[in-house]
Order: C-alpha cells, then structure tokens, then sequence
C-alpha cells in the first residue's frame, strides 16, 4: 500500500495523473508532517523537513486516550520524533490552545524531551468516525523551558 501511495505522491507531483491512476489509491490514509527548529529548539535543533507517510519516511497520527500522538520516522529509523498534544479539557476540537490555558505539546527527539513547554496549536479540521480519528489539519509552535526559547513550528496533516 505504502509504494502504491509513493508512486501516486510521485504521478501528482510529476503531473502524471491521468484516466490510469490507481484506483484504490483515494482510500489510503494520508499522514503528514512538516517541521522546521530554530538552532537551539530543544529537543528537535535546527532540524526542519516535510515528510509524508512513505517507504523513506513513516508517519502515524493517531490518538491516544485524549492525547493526539504525531510519530515521525526517518534513515531507515535512525530519526525518530513525537508531539503529543493535549487540551486541558480533553479531548481537541476545532480551536485554538495555549500554554496559558493550559495545553501542551511534549516534543521528544532522539530520546530527550520537553515537557515543561511553551506551545500554541491550532486545529482547523479535526473528524471522528467509529474506527477513530478520520481527518485532522494542525499547526503548531512549541517553545522548550521558555517562553523565549528557540522555537520548533509546523503543521500535520491526516485524512483516512
């Protein structure tokens, strides 16, 4: 499933698409992350990059209990890291949070992590169906320690 996805990523982008595009390749989940850190963002520093779900790079999004788990994997699994988000009143609805009203985002980079955050989040888009999440649009900004601290931003993408 996962080559059938990179190779249609691959068609779109190189305008192939056409009346022979795989038919089943609609259905396949789409897990996406894009990220940039400033130099000295705890625990991510100065690593930035979009990855989709693919044979190079795996992405899951799911939730966990009232928490929304991003897991990014990339080299073949020698890079690994995880957000997870959480609203201080369960579980995420479309909306806005803040630090300040008491939301969070635990990054973890290559074992070490933050949890004593400065974050911002917005959903935008975030659907429910009985086999759980089905659809979410996410931006984010985390500060590690500081409200000053060198940020890590980006924005996740999921649709099942």
């Amino acid at each position: 499933m996962k080559l059938r996805h990179a190779f249609t990523t691959f068609a779109v982008t190189a305008g192939l698409i056409g009346p022979f595009a795989p038919a089943a390749a609609a259905d396949e989940p789409i897990a996406s992350v894009e990220f940039a850190a400033e130099q000295g963002a705890f625990p991510v520093d100065g690593k930035s990059g979009h990855w989709v779900d693919s044979p190079e790079h795996e992405v899951m999004i799911r939730e966990v209990g009232d928490v929304l788990r991003v897991d990014a994997d990339a080299d073949n699994g020698f890079y690994h890291f995880r957000l997870d988000f959480s609203a201080p009143s369960g579980a995420l609805q479309v909306g806005s949070y803040d630090h300040a009203a008491g939301a969070h985002i635990l990054a973890i980079s290559a074992g070490l992590g933050c949890s004593d955050d400065y974050s911002t989040f917005t959903v935008s888009r975030i659907e429910r169906g009985a086999a759980g999440l089905t659809a979410l649009d996410a931006t984010f900004e985390q500060r590690c320690a500081d409200p000053t601290a060198p940020a890590l931003r980006g924005e996740v993408h999921y649709r099942r």
